[in-house]
């Protein structure tokens, strides 16, 4: 890119993401104030906190890069098919985890332009570990480079999925893949934090995770990581992969067929349900 150094870009994402961590460890396991924003759907005092304090150092840094953030402006500026540089930010992916005390959580930073990932870091505070990279330099695991894995077939993989916050109720609900899958792979995980999935991906813990009915914010940073990683990322009927269309699967390239000729043979020709 010419416009942006995205090595600079990283590092200081980078920076601002460990800030925010260390935000949110304040209130880790101590309780706080828990609002809904659907049945099941959390919001705590401290998304708002992180939301905050991220946006306000990402404008300081980057002030001619929109940002588009979960809590606050996560109810616009995410639909045209444009090619601008957009932030889009998760103050804290794995909201009910955290307020429940599991510690799979992290602030999420991305930077797209349109719908297509260039740059992402993820921190996970409670684990300790922090994943940074972009598409032109590669990625890292706590600054040690990462890769996605180079294992094979799909009956040899370990594999990550989702449900979506209104999942009660929906009638196209993911569980009919989560079964075929369970069975065709070594096993699938369900952890609730579709960054985090997309990281383990990119440092080649997971070799595979598909997901529907995500914001742009689940997915921007965890697909520029599998990108950078080496990896293969697109949306669920197999097309481009576009952080705003809310489908994924992220995969090490050597089982991404498989896995997506599974995925169409469960769906029989209906039609991907995209955000949630």
């Amino acid at each position: 890119m010419s416009q942006v150094d995205l090595q600079a870009l990283t590092r200081e994402l980078e920076q601002i993401a460990r800030a925010a961590g260390a935000l949110m460890m304040r209130g880790y396991r101590r309780g706080g104030a828990i609002t809904k924003k659907g049945a099941i759907d959390l919001v705590t005092e401290y998304d708002l906190a992180v939301e905050a304090q991220v946006t306000e150092a990402l404008a300081t840094a980057f002030p001619d890069i929109t940002i588009v953030a979960e809590e606050s402006q996560g109810k616009r500026a995410i639909e045209p098919n444009d090619d601008a540089l957009r932030f889009f930010v998760d103050p804290i992916d794995g909201t009910t985890n955290f307020a429940h005390g599991h510690p799979f959580f992290g602030v999420s930073l991305g930077l797209c332009r349109g719908g297509s990932p260039l740059a992402g870091v993820i921190f996970a505070p409670a684990l300790g570990v922090c994943w940074a990279g972009n598409v032109e330099h590669g990625a890292s695991r706590n600054g040690e480079p990462c890769h996605v894995s180079t294992r094979a077939p799909l009956i040899e993989a370990l594999c990550a999925t989702g449900f979506g916050y209104d999942v009660v109720g929906a009638g196209d609900d993911n569980v009919p893949e989560f079964r075929t899958v369970q069975s065709r792979s070594r096993a699938v995980r369900r952890c609730g934090a579709a960054a985090l999935d997309l990281a383990l991906v990119a440092d080649g813990t997971y070799d595979a995770y598909w997901e529907f009915m995500l914001q742009p914010w689940d997915m921007a940073a965890g697909t520029a990581l599998v990108l950078a990683a080496g990896g293969r990322t697109t949306g669920i009927a197999g097309s481009e992969v576009d952080v705003r269309n809310g489908a994924v699967l992220a995969s090490n390239g050597h089982v991404h067929e498989e896995l997506l000729a599974t995925l169409r043979e469960v769906r029989g020709g209906r039609p991907v349900p995209l955000r949630g």
